[in-house]
């Protein structure tokens, strides 16, 4: 009896969902020419990381080629007023990203603080931003604080402009708490890590997730914002260094200690229609 039930809500639910889904897909295809893909509720389990890019950096094309090479998909976080200028990612780059299975999420048009601002400042720097990548086709639903700054008001526009979830950039140490719920406490204040940067040592990254392993399982959101070997910036990792995460993040998931998915399979929820700013 409570077998059936239980199979009657998960109908009940997945048949909602995708009624959302296909009638935002049908808008968004609609004006992009593109399907909108939705992004499963993530499954059960002890640990999961996420791999992350914020800032859409040109260099960070780089990372598809490895993260085929290991079997991985991530989530880049784009501020769609840099898409096709200098040094950034480019709409092709996006569509090779995405058409791999990578997730792109939101991150402000122009990479603005958003805590000083007004609400109508902030809903344009998030919801133009949104509406801007949706008309390029892809589903976003994920979105991150740039610098890390926000507070409850700014938590409720991005909530307000369609998104599903909202990360921050610290909250995770060695000393714990040693990685976000699944479900997060609070899906528009998400957790990760310090952001590593170029002296972070290959070992510091990995304890992130044999901690996480250790106490529990959780969530582990490694946020990177450059992939490069020379004249790079503070917040960089290298292409061997990232490689050599990746191997040690297989021969994690090889031993059913992890599973990698994206911001959007972790959160789930569906993708909501373009929001006026």
């Amino acid at each position: 009896m409570e077998g059936r039930m239980r199979a009657r809500r998960v109908h009940r639910h997945r048949s909602r969902f995708l009624l959302s889904i296909a009638a935002v897909g049908a808008l968004v295809a609609s004006s992009a020419g593109l399907a909108v893909r939705a992004a499963p509720a993530a499954a059960a389990a002890a640990t999961v990381v996420t791999i992350q890019f914020d800032d859409g950096t040109a260099g960070q094309a780089g990372a598809l080629q490895i993260l085929r090479d290991h079997g991985m998909v991530a989530t880049f976080y784009i501020n769609s007023g840099f898409v096709d200028t200098p040094d950034h990612l480019t709409t092709a780059d996006l569509n090779a990203l995405f058409a791999a299975g990578n997730e792109i999420a939101g991150h402000t048009i122009d990479h603005a603080n958003l805590a000083p601002l007004t609400v109508p400042e902030a809903r344009r720097e998030v919801c133009a931003d949104r509406n801007a990548l949706l008309a390029k086709g892809f589903p976003v639903t994920s979105f991150a604080y740039p610098f890390g700054s926000f507070d409850a008001g700014t938590e409720q526009v991005v909530r307000d402009c369609g998104y599903n979830s909202g990360r921050g950039v610290s909250g995770i140490s060695k000393n714990g708490p040693f990685a976000e719920t699944i479900p997060p406490l609070d899906p528009y204040a998400t957790r990760t890590p310090p952001n590593p940067k170029k002296a972070t040592k290959l070992t510091t990254m990995q304890g992130y997730v044999l901690d996480a392993e250790a106490h529990g399982g959780g969530w582990v959101q490694f946020v990177f914002h450059e992939l490069c070997d020379r004249q790079c910036g503070a917040y960089a990792i290298t292409h061997a260094n990232f490689s050599a995460l990746l191997d040690f993040i297989q021969g994690e998931v090889t031993a059913v200690r992890v599973e990698v998915r994206t911001t959007a399979q972790v959160i789930g929820g569906p993708v909501n229609p373009p929001v006026t700013p």
